[in-house]
């Protein structure tokens, strides 16, 4: 070995030493940053729920305890009744992660979700190495998690309160809740930041990833974005408008024609004035997808170019999201009465103009950096993946203006979220390569000529990089930080939010009692004990009175409960049942319509003002006392049919 081999390999290895500290430090930072502030709350414990908007949340645990018990099937998760539409592919890996290993279903909750988003952050960090060839820069790989929307500037608040119950905040508000769409919004920032690490030109010259790898890495990603129509819609169709819209943005930039352009105009157009007819005849879900029709000429000029590639990444994304839009498209055909009600519920959840643009300006400032220096520089992936986003993100998260009108607000923050992940490691490749340029004091080196294998490698010299890029780029960048830092004040607040609420405890005296009052129907050697059918369908009913939460009776128990959630899936019998919330909701007990939707059982609450135990007839199955705030209360099951 040569003195110069033994100094390369010995530089090699301090460089993944540095690498994997910087990544390590990274996670670190998003530990203190995104999870203590919520472990330093008042009484936390890994088993107790996140107190964080929490109704979705637990309609969301409640498919993962009903797999945990053994029931597998796509029902209501609550009265585990009717069918149930709604992606729910991780959590039946959380149910069945839980049952495999016998623990706790919310502390399970808590470590895969958090599991997820360190491997997102090692992601970013290992694209920030990447790209720049820097190993230190993987210490900002958490830095994305925490860029706001300005919404304390503007509002005092950490998120922006739009009509109906729409909101925007920032990739910690989202990714804050552990449930599926932070796992798929994960899933995507992984792959994305994975398939730029492998398509984009690197610095100084360094080899990018050969071909092999390239075509693997593509049709593994394309896979992993098609899974996510099983987990998290939102997120899955986000992915593929930003991923289309890129991809075709690149093919019009390195393959295309004048009229490639014009043709890719008019196809939007088309969609955005279309829209509400294509709705009207097919449905928002076909619309959404027709959105993606302006990406469509440069996407197949792509398709021209690596046939087999884009064909086989397809036909991967194709077949992993199948499951679930089949289902869908199925239950359409079929006018399924809940699926008929999503398509009408999304009303007045649009983002205004101004709230949306200042909210996404950290990440606007690093578009428009990153696509000014690619005029600049002669860099078409970096021109490719700023036009791709500032065409992508406006325009599904504008749905409700054509046609499509699914939650525009949630489509927003699922883009701020993937983008931004991305644009923090590319606009540090941007300054880095500038920085570069600039010191070295020697002409730009476009890095546009393709090799044999089609990857991109460095062209010979072509322009200087004189004073007024210089100082334009230098602006540029003070301008991000600056905005950067103005908008921590958003995640300041929010971490604030967060150790207030902290958690609810499923450990205390009353969770205790309903545990053991019902005890009866979950024991296995009890002749009461509830079950389901072969199907996944029950049979017998548990109902509650208005001081018994029915997320604590479904996670402590497991049972078929007379609940469910109207915008996640509907039971059978589900305007009965709705009705005798209602009722319950006023403080009566509607037991002769309660008995016609087998609802067999009660658990009351003497410690209730409001309770049922004068209301209910029937017989005691079992009680369980607890103390109530220094009294002493019980819980009761009773049996009221069957």
């Amino acid at each position: 070995m040569t003195q110069q081999t033994a100094a390369t390999n010995t530089r090699y290895h301090w460089q993944h030493l540095i690498s994997a500290a910087a990544v390590t430090v990274s996670g670190l930072m998003y530990w203190v940053l995104q999870v203590r502030p919520l472990t330093t709350s008042n009484g936390f414990s890994w088993h107790n729920f996140r107190q964080y908007f929490p109704y979705d949340q637990y309609s969301y645990l409640a498919i993962a305890v009903n797999v945990k018990n053994g029931n597998m099937a796509a029902v209501e998760p609550f009265t585990e009744t009717g069918v149930n539409h709604y992606p729910r592919l991780y959590y039946v890996f959380l149910g069945l992660l839980a049952r495999l290993f016998n623990t706790d279903i919310i502390g399970t909750w808590q470590v895969a979700g958090l599991a997820f988003q360190f491997v997102m952050v090692a992601a970013i960090s290992w694209l920030l190495i990447r790209l720049t060839g820097l190993p230190v820069m993987g210490v900002l790989g958490f830095v994305p998690s925490i860029i706001g929307t300005f919404a304390v500037a503007a509002t005092g608040n950490w998120h922006h309160s739009l009509d109906n119950h729409g909101v925007l905040w920032g990739a910690f508000g989202v990714l804050f809740t552990l449930n599926g769409e932070s796992a798929a919004l994960s899933i995507a920032v992984t792959a994305i930041c994975i398939l730029v690490g492998v398509t984009f030109p690197l610095l100084d010259g360094r080899a990018p990833a050969g071909a092999k790898t390239r075509t693997a890495v593509v049709i593994i990603a394309a896979a992993a974005v098609g899974a996510l129509a099983n987990v998290q819609t939102y997120s899955f169709l986000t992915a593929v408008y930003l991923l289309v819209y890129a991809t075709g943005a690149y093919g019009l930039l390195k393959f295309g024609r004048k009229w490639h352009g014009a043709l890719s105009l008019v196809l939007l157009a088309a969609v955005l004035l279309g829209g509400t007819v294509i709705a009207a005849k097919a449905g928002p879900l076909v619309t959404l997808m027709a959105g993606l029709l302006a990406a469509a000429p440069g996407f197949i000029l792509i398709l021209l170019k690596y046939r087999a590639l884009v064909i086989a990444a397809c036909v991967s994304l194709a077949l992993a999201a199948s499951p679930t839009i089949l289902g869908t498209l199925l239950g359409l055909a079929d006018k399924d009465d809940f699926l008929t009600y999503r398509e009408l519920s999304s009303n007045a959840l649009g983002v205004p103009l101004w709230t949306g643009l200042l909210g996404a300006l950290v990440p606007l400032l690093m578009l428009a950096l990153i696509f000014w220096a690619g005029v600049v520089q002669g860099n078409k992936a970096w021109l490719a993946f700023a036009l791709g986003s500032v065409f992508a993100w406006p325009l599904v998260a504008s749905n409700d203006l054509w046609g499509a009108n699914q939650e525009p607000y949630r489509f927003w923050i699922d883009s701020f979220t993937l983008i931004t992940a991305a644009a923090v490691p590319v606009f540090c490749q941007v300054a880095t390569r500038s920085w570069h340029l600039w010191r070295a004091g020697r002409q730009l080196q476009p890095w546009e000529a393709d090799s044999s294998d089609g990857s991109e490698n460095t062209a010979p010299a072509a322009a200087g990089m004189g004073r007024t890029p210089v100082t334009m780029m230098t602006t540029a960048c003070v301008a991000v930080l600056v905005a950067f830092a103005v908008s921590l004040s958003d995640y300041s607040k929010f971490s604030e939010y967060v150790h207030e609420y902290g958690t609810a405890s499923f450990n205390d005296p009353q969770a205790l009692a309903i545990k053991s009052a019902a005890m009866p129907l979950t024991d296995p050697n009890s002749h009461l004990r509830v079950t389901v059918d072969g199907s996944g369908q029950a049979s017998e009913l548990v109902m509650f009175d208005p001081c018994i939460s029915p997320f604590r009776v479904k996670a402590l128990t497991g049972l078929p409960i007379a609940f469910y959630n109207l915008g996640l899936a509907w039971p059978k019998d589900e305007k009965d049942i709705r009705e005798i919330l209602v009722q319950r909701s006023k403080g009566s007990f509607a037991q002769s319509a309660a008995e016609q939707v087998d609802i067999r059982y009660v658990l009351t609450d003497t410690g209730c003002p409001s309770g049922w135990q004068g209301q209910v007839s029937g017989a005691k199955m079992s009680e369980a006392t607890y103390s109530n705030g220094g009294q002493l209360a019980t819980i009761t099951l009773w049996k009221v049919a069957g």
